[in-house]
């Protein structure tokens, strides 16, 4: 498996870890707020806070690899004034900056207030829970704005590395769009 291939399935396996955390966490913040009595598809409070933490984690780990695989790259980086750096280069930079301090602070809140809320009662809202909120917000936001960014390397290795169906399905989907 080359590296990109590598590159392709972990950005893949976050992906979907991300989604799950991202849903779970809308179904708990605006859906199923704060109770241990409530219930969302049959499934209640308790069962969605362990799925979010736990895709949470999964995802945090997958970053960490992430990071750790594209070393060489941000060590590049390292050192260059922006103003020296061509412009897509210079966006991406900006972009990967507000996207990793916005994810470090979603973390970082959402174990304190995941730590903190033991012995409060259920319907309790830390101020960690809200700050938690408001940067998986912006982190969501950059990260969107991170994929666009990487749309050319995501559209050509979705072609390559998907199995045949599905990527020739994503790819008539696409031009039945445009």
């Amino acid at each position: 498996m080359n590296k990109n291939e590598r590159n392709f399935w972990l950005d893949w396996m976050m992906f979907i870890v991300f989604s799950i955390t991202v849903v779970s966490g809308f179904l708990l913040w605006l859906v199923i707020p704060n109770s241990n009595t409530s219930v969302f598809a049959g499934i209640d409070r308790a069962v969605w806070l362990a799925f979010h933490v736990g895709s949470g984690f999964l995802g945090l780990f997958g970053v960490i690899i992430h990071i750790v695989w594209h070393w060489n790259w941000l060590k590049a980086l390292r050192g260059q004034s922006l103003r020296t750096l061509k412009r897509p280069v210079r966006a991406n930079r900006v972009v990967d900056r507000i996207t990793w301090i916005s994810f470090i602070a979603t973390n970082i809140f959402g174990i304190l207030a995941w730590l903190l809320s033991t012995g409060l009662p259920a319907e309790a809202i830390t101020i960690f829970d809200r700050f938690h909120v408001a940067a998986s917000i912006i982190w969501l936001v950059f990260l969107v704005a991170h994929l666009v960014l990487h749309q050319q390397w995501v559209d050509s290795a979705t072609r390559r590395y998907l199995p045949f169906g599905l990527a020739t399905n994503l790819k008539l989907n696409k031009e039945c769009q445009s």
